[in-house]
């Protein structure tokens, strides 16, 4: 019998904003949930049974923890490392629901997922992978200019730097590889066109269900803002993207779950950058659940903890048009306001709200204040009210002496 409780563990690695629907999906399936995470004001810690202040992207200190709590099922979280250390646990220990550990770095990790994508002809950007700056320095004078220069195991736009000019490069390595915990950069040419996301849950290695966005990125151009919902370019990629994705399901013999990738639309094609399997940031369920009318953690928690997916929704469709709007603040300081546009104001039907008033902001680009979750009646309406209309000013901002 399990030392902590009569109920199965479960071993959640993080709680914040992101992973509360992860909470929610554990505790309705009746597990004692055990979190860990770094930051001692993590919001989720309240609502889980134990906490311990571990770094989850230490893979062998969580397998240590695994063990000595004897748990039943290991719960990833909304960051690549958080993956990367439950694929690990789970292979060492025996436990359901994750691909292999060397087919997760292959596929959260940028330069082998280029590979990977090459290898069985996947439209994506041409790249280079570095592991020294001055290698990468001396193959970039020889590119086209504008290059995108990211790190290779870096999200949220962490790293990211598109350069235009000689001149650029040495900052833009810089700040690549400080971003990069293995130290590994990508070189990428770049796709001007616009961004879109396309998440899917896969069983028995077959596409399920599809929730489809546009992403903007407007005062930080590599962190995405505002989505919305579904993609103007479903009917267009759909087709072409499910076929990828359960090619690469087959290949690597994935299991049961999320698979998201982002990709770029240009000359009617669909440019695949990224791929991952996890949940999303911004909250991005809360939107997916209203689109899809299904619980999207539900079903992740049910995979990842090795729980049969046999009464997936197969059925679901996307209905309807969803948008969340980002609120961030437009310099650093102490928040001395926020305060919600009228014209947005009949669309929200739901606010979460991670800073308030007193509160200060330390990076506006990347620090989110909160998230606004809007209905609209038309793609149309939609667009017009968060792009073509589009406010930076919701938070007014004082600066500190």
């Amino acid at each position: 019998m399990n030392k902590e409780s009569k109920k199965p563990i479960a071993l959640l690695l993080c709680a914040t904003h992101n992973d509360l629907g992860l909470v929610r999906a554990l505790r309705k399936l009746g597990y004692y949930i055990i979190a860990t995470g770094n930051k001692i004001d993590t919001l989720g810690k309240r609502w889980v049974d134990k906490w311990l202040p571990i770094d989850y992207s230490d893979k062998e200190k969580i397998l240590e923890i695994a063990k000595k709590y004897e748990i039943n099922a290991i719960c990833q979280c909304c960051n690549d490392f958080g993956v990367y250390t439950a694929a690990y646990v789970a292979e060492q220990l025996g436990l359901p629901g994750y691909d292999s550990y060397e087919n997760t770095v292959i596929l959260h990790n940028k330069d082998k997922f280029k590979k990977l994508a090459k290898q069985y002809g996947i439209l994506t950007p041409d790249s280079k992978g570095f592991i020294r700056k001055e290698a990468a320095k001396f193959e970039i004078c020889k590119m086209h200019f504008p290059v995108i220069i990211k790190p290779v195991d870096a999200s949220a736009g962490n790293g990211i730097t598109k350069v235009e000019a000689e001149e650029e490069i040495d900052e833009a390595l810089d700040y690549a590889f400080a971003n990069s915990k293995s130290n590994r950069i990508i070189v990428e040419e770049y796709i001007s066109g616009k961004q879109y996301g396309f998440c899917t849950f896969i069983k028995d290695r077959k596409v399920v269900a599809i929730a489809s966005n546009n992403e903007y990125s407007m005062l930080n151009p590599y962190r995405v803002e505002i989505d919305t919902w579904p993609a103007d370019t479903y009917d267009s990629c759909e087709k072409i993207l499910v076929e990828k994705i359960e090619s690469i399901a087959n290949v690597l013999q994935l299991e049961d779950g999320i698979f998201h990738l982002q990709y770029i639309y240009k000359d009617g094609k669909p440019w695949i950058i990224e791929v991952m399997r996890r949940i999303l940031g911004n909250m991005y369920s809360v939107l997916a659940n209203q689109l899809n009318g299904f619980d999207w953690d539900y079903w992740e928690v049910r995979a990842k903890c090795g729980l049969d997916c046999k009464d997936f929704p197969v059925k679901s469709k996307q209905e309807g048009f969803y948008a969340y709007k980002t609120v961030l603040a437009e310099a650093n300081g102490k928040i001395a306001d926020i305060k919600i546009p009228r014209c947005y104001q009949k669309y929200i039907f739901s606010e979460y709200w991670l800073l308030n008033v007193g509160d200060i902001v330390e990076n506006n680009l990347k620090q989110p204040i909160g998230f606004l979750f809007m209905m609209f009646s038309s793609r149309e309406e939609m667009e017009d009210v968060l792009i073509n209309s589009y406010k930076s000013d919701l938070v007014k901002i004082e600066k500190l002496a």
